[in-house]
């Protein structure tokens, strides 16, 4: 056994050692033994000195090399950390609108005239690493909530590495018209956010955008675009690493259809072109809803949006999110909600049951029984006369505009009135 481990012990020497292995047996006869418990314990203290000092240098090394592996690690996350600590942090976005007429980009209410050359965009609000604060446009002049808002003109996010895209959403009732009870009121109403791609994916839209809540819906029928109707907007930003990217890193909103009813929301109400008397003011009130209100037995019609919304049925009118027929005749008729049944004068009753519409068994004349403003009225429903289709007489290729049980529309007399219809009462405004 002794032998034995003296000779594995050289073997391992002369492994470690080399160019040692000559002198083995000098060293080996330095080597005691001690005996205890009947056991032969080796001491060695030539080699115990050498394989400590070896392991000590190799657990060295291991530490070391553990060292640099955390480094490799840790010090390009520490500096890819402190990067991002320092990267800009989109904080609030804002729909603002401007016109030909006022250059001035800004946020809540904006009156378009006809053809006024209305402009959107998005404003943002950038935390910066400093802790500062900015805000981003692609705009001259910019104002939030009423106050003139220092910001950088941009359309781009202000690092390289990133890009900025806008998806584009209309917010519009989720029903197009029909009738409405006080039970009904708050769901017919509640309005929702639909994507409008036409707007383009830049803080600057590229333009108007459509009406959406019909997109799914075909109508049956020839209109005439008015350029007019009231607009909310909602946009969602986002940052990412590339355009086509299928997540972003950063992402904001402005108030969206839960925060439509706001007072301070932003909203575009366009005119459009009528001939006269009728209002401009009546092209507001395209792209709503067209609702004909139901009231209880001993309600009023006024009421029944109370319950649901806090606001009279006119009052929700006047604030540009719903119409009826009675409604629009007045806004068409007046510029706003003041026309009274007693205000409008009897020219009697045309027949309009088949061929021709007649009065008293005579053709309607244009210049002399009728003109611009009149109104045609069958059981509730109340038809704009607009203008002539050149032939001089009331006829179904006349054109009119009206809302009725769906948003308000410029289309033909032929096609405005009920299929049921036999006779309707030619009123005229008494102004």
């Amino acid at each position: 056994m002794i032998l034995q481990f003296l000779i594995m012990n050289y073997e391992f020497h002369r492994t470690i050692a080399p160019s040692h292995h000559r002198t083995i047996a000098r060293r080996l006869l330095r080597w005691s033994f001690i005996i205890h418990n009947s056991q032969f314990i080796i001491h060695l203290p030539w080699f115990q000195a050498r394989y400590n000092g070896l392991m000590a240098s190799e657990g060295r090394l291991l530490v070391g090399i553990f060292a640099v592996l955390v480094a490799l690690i840790a010090v390009p996350l520490l500096v890819w950390r402190i990067q991002e600590s320092r990267r800009p942090v989109l904080e609030e976005v804002r729909v603002v609108t401007a016109t030909t007429a006022d250059r001035v980009f800004r946020t809540g209410t904006r009156r378009v005239a006809p053809d006024g050359g209305l402009e959107i965009a998005a404003a943002v609000r950038i935390r910066e690493a400093d802790g500062g604060e900015i805000w981003l446009a692609p705009v001259e002049r910019l104002e939030i909530d009423g106050a003139s808002v220092e910001h950088e003109k941009a359309v781009a996010w202000p690092e390289d590495d990133r890009v900025l895209r806008v998806f584009w959403f209309t917010i519009e009732s989720a029903f197009l018209g029909g009738d409405l009870t006080e039970a009904t009121a708050g769901k017919l109403l509640a309005q929702r956010s639909y994507l409008a791609p036409e707007m383009g994916r830049g803080l600057l839209a590229k333009t108007v955008p459509e009406q959406h809540n019909d997109d799914q819906i075909n109508l049956g029928d020839d209109l005439v675009d008015t350029g007019g109707g009231t607009i909310r907007l909602y946009a969602k930003v986002e940052v990412a690493e590339k355009a086509d990217a299928l997540a972003s890193e950063q992402s904001a909103a402005s108030p969206g259809a839960a925060d439509a009813f706001a007072d301070d929301f932003t909203t575009i109400r366009m005119a459009a072109d009528f001939p006269e008397p009728v209002s401009p003011v009546v092209g507001e009130l395209f792209r709503l809803p067209g609702f004909e209100p139901q009231p209880d037995e001993s309600g009023s019609w006024e009421d029944i949006t109370v319950a649901s919304h806090g606001a009279t049925f006119s009052k929700l009118v006047d604030r540009r999110f719903v119409v009826s027929s009675w409604t629009f005749a007045s806004v068409a008729l007046t510029g706003d909600l003041g026309l009274t049944r007693g205000a409008l004068e009897s020219l009697g009753r045309v027949s309009l049951g088949g061929g021709a519409p007649t009065r008293d068994g005579r053709p309607v004349r244009w210049g002399e029984d009728l003109v611009a403003g009149d109104l045609l009225e069958d059981r509730g429903q109340y038809i704009v006369i607009l203008a002539d289709d050149g032939d001089g007489v009331l006829g179904s290729g006349d054109r009119v505009t009206q809302c009725w049980r769906r948003p308000a529309v410029v289309t033909s007399l032929g096609q405005a009135i009920l299929d049921d219809v036999v006779g309707a009462e030619l009123l005229r405004h008494v102004r």
